[in-house]
C-alpha cells in the first residue's frame, strides 16, 4: 500500500503534521530573528554615522564661532581699548581652546581624512592671523601706555616707523590691521578650508551610510520574505487544526458560520525598525535647522526687531490690522539723567507693558533706540476707542515710579486703512501722525487722517533744517 493511499484511508497524523509545522516554524522563527537582530544593527550603524557627522560637524564649526570669536575681540579691543577684551581673546585662545578641541576631535575618528586636512588648515590660517592681532594688541598697549602686558606678546616688537607714531596715530593702525581687506582675506581662507572640511565630512558620511543603507534594505527584504513566510506556515497551521481537529466541532456548533484569516497589518520589528528609523531622521533634520531667534529679536526687551518687522509687514493683512509707532517721550533726558543703565530698564519696563497689554496675536517691534512698532492685527469694526483706551491706560501703568525705574509717558501715532496699502506708506502715515503728537504736547494718541499731509511736508522741512544746523555747528567747530 502505497503512502499516499495509506494517508487517503487513515488520514493526515495531526501530531506528525503539528511537530512538522511546528519545526519549520522554529526554524523559521530563529532566522527570523537573525535577519531583524541584523537589520536593527545596521540601522543602529546608521543612526550612530549620523550621529557622528552631526557631532564632527558641530566641532568644526565650533573653530570657526573661536576665530570669530578672537576677531571680536581684537576688533573691540582696538576700537574701543577697554582691556576686558584683550582678557577675553586670551582666555578663549589659551584656555578654551575650542579650536584645538575642534582638530583633537576630527582627528580622534578620522585621523587620515581630508576634512581633518581641511580643519587644519584653518587653524594654521587662524593662527597666522593671530600674528597681525597680535601686533595690533601690542600697538594699543604702546598708545595706552599699558605696561601690564601678556606674556604671548611680549617678544613682539614694533617696526620703527610704527614705534615712532603718535598714540592716536598707533591706535588707528592697530584699528586698520585688523579691519583692512588682508585681514578678511585672511579670515576667508579660514571659512574657505572650513566649507571643504564640511563638503569632505558630508561625502565621506554619505558614501558609508549609502553602503549601510544598502545592507539594511537588503536585510529588511529579507524579513520581510521571512514575515511572509512564516504567516503562511501559521495559515497552514491553523487551517491544517482547523480541517482535522476543530471544523467537525465549530460544524456542531450553530454559533460559528464561517472562520476569516487575520489580516497582518506589519512585525512588530519592522514598526519598531521604522519608528527608529523617523526618531533618527527627525533628530537630523532638526539639527541643520536655522530658528534664528536672535536675528528676529531685540536682545534687550525680548520683542521683535527691526529685521522681524522687515519680515512681519509684508505677512499681514493690512486691510485688518492697525500700525502704531510708539516713542518714549524725552527718553534723552531719561539717559543724560540717570544713565543708560536706567534708560535700558525704561525700554524693558516699555516693552513689557506693551506686550501685557496687546494680545498674543499682535506683533511688538522695537524698531528704533526709543522708538517701538505695534501691528494690532485682524481689527474688526473702528479700533479707534479701544485704542486710545488702551494707550491711557498702558500710560497710566508706566507713569509711577517702580523699582528705581522713573516714569515715562509715550507718544503714539496711529494709523489703518480700508484698502491694501503698502507697508511703507502705511508706516510713513503713522509716523506723520505720532510727529503730530510730539509737536502738540506729547504724551497722547493721535490718529492719522488726510489734513495731517501738510504736517509730513513741515516734518521733512524741520529735519532737514536741523541737520543743517548740525553740519553748521560742525564746520564752526
Amino acid at each position: 500500500m502505497s503512502v499516499f493511499r495509506k494517508i487517503k484511508e487513515q488520514g493526515l497524523s495531526l501530531k506528525i503534521t503539528s511537530r512538522i509545522l511546528l519545526i519549520a516554524s522554529i526554524i523559521i522563527t530563529g532566522v527570523l530573528v537573525f535577519a531583524s537582530a541584523r537589520a536593527f544593527m545596521n540601522f543602529h550603524e546608521l543612526e550612530r554615522s549620523t550621529d557622528n557627522y552631526i557631532e564632527l560637524e558641530e566641532q568644526a564649526l565650533s573653530l570657526m564661532d573661536a576665530s570669530d570669536y578672537l576677531t571680536e575681540e581684537v576688533q573691540c579691543y582696538t576700537v574701543i581699548g577697554e582691556r576686558v577684551y584683550l582678557e577675553n581673546y586670551f582666555h578663549e585662545a589659551l584656555s578654551v581652546q575650542r579650536r584645538e578641541k575642534a582638530i583633537e576631535s576630527i582627528e580622534a575618528v578620522m585621523p587620515n581624512s581630508l576634512a581633518y586636512y581641511e580643519l587644519k588648515d584653518s587653524l594654521r590660517h587662524s593662527q597666522e592671523l593671530m600674528k597681525r592681532e597680535y601686533y595690533a594688541m601690542r600697538l594699543v598697549l604702546e598708545a595706552k601706555g599699558d605696561k601690564n602686558i601678556p606674556e604671548q606678546i611680549k617678544d613682539v616688537v614694533l617696526r620703527a616707523e610704527d614705534a615712532a607714531l603718535s598714540p592716536d596715530e598707533k591706535i588707528e593702525l592697530a584699528m586698520k590691521m585688523v579691519h583692512n581687506t588682508d585681514y578678511y582675506f585672511q579670515k576667508n581662507e579660514i571659512r574657505r578650508n572650513l566649507n571643504d572640511c564640511l563638503k569632505a565630512l558630508k561625502s565621506s558620511t554619505f558614501t558609508s551610510q549609502q553602503g549601510m543603507e544598502s545592507v539594511a534594505k537588503r536585510a529588511l527584504i529579507s524579513v520581510m520574505i521571512l514575515i511572509m513566510v512564516q504567516t503562511l506556515l501559521i495559515i497552514v497551521n491553523i487551517w491544517v487544526h482547523m480541517h482535522l481537529g476543530i471544523d467537525p466541532v465549530i460544524k456542531a456548533v450553530d454559533h460559528i458560520k464561517k472562520d476569516e484569516n487575520i489580516p497582518i497589518i506589519g512585525a512588530s520589528e519592522f514598526r519598531y525598525l521604522a519608528g527608529a528609523y523617523n526618531v533618527m531622521y527627525n533628530a537630523y533634520r532638526n539639527s541643520i535647522s536655522n530658528l534664528n531667534y536672535k536675528a528676529s529679536h531685540d536682545a534687550l526687551t525680548g520683542v521683535y526687531n527691526r529685521a522681524g518687522y522687515e519680515i512681519i509687514k509684508n505677512s499681514v493683512d493690512l486691510t485688518t490690522t492697525a500700525m502704531m509707532i510708539i516713542d518714549a517721550d524725552k527718553f534723552k533726558q531719561v539717559n543724560d539723567t540717570y544713565g543708560h543703565k536706567v534708560g535700558d530698564m525704561v525700554l524693558k519696563r516699555v516693552a513689557n507693558t506693551l506686550k501685557r497689554s496687546f494680545r498674543s496675536d499682535d506683533y511688538i517691534c522695537r524698531i528704533g533706540g526709543d522708538e517701538f512698532l505695534v501691528l494690532m492685527v485682524h481689527i474688526v469694526g473702528d479700533p479707534s476707542v479701544l485704542i486710545e483706551n488702551k494707550m491711557k491706560r498702558i500710560n497710566e501703568d508706566l507713569s509711577g515710579t517702580v523699582d528705581n525705574c522713573p516714569p515715562v509717558t509715550l507718544s503714539v501715532g496711529v494709523a489703518f486703512c480700508d484698502k491694501q496699502l503698502d507697508p511703507d506708506v502705511l508706516f510713513h502715515r503713522a509716523d506723520t501722525a505720532l510727529y503730530y503728537v510730539k509737536e502738540n504736547g506729547r504724551n497722547g494718541c493721535r490718529f492719522y487722517s488726510d489734513d495731517l499731509d501738510g504736517l509730513a511736508a513741515l516734518k521733512l522741512t524741520a529735519i532737514s533744517e536741523k541737520d543743517e544746523d548740525k553740519n553748521q555747528e560742525s564746520e564752526n567747530g
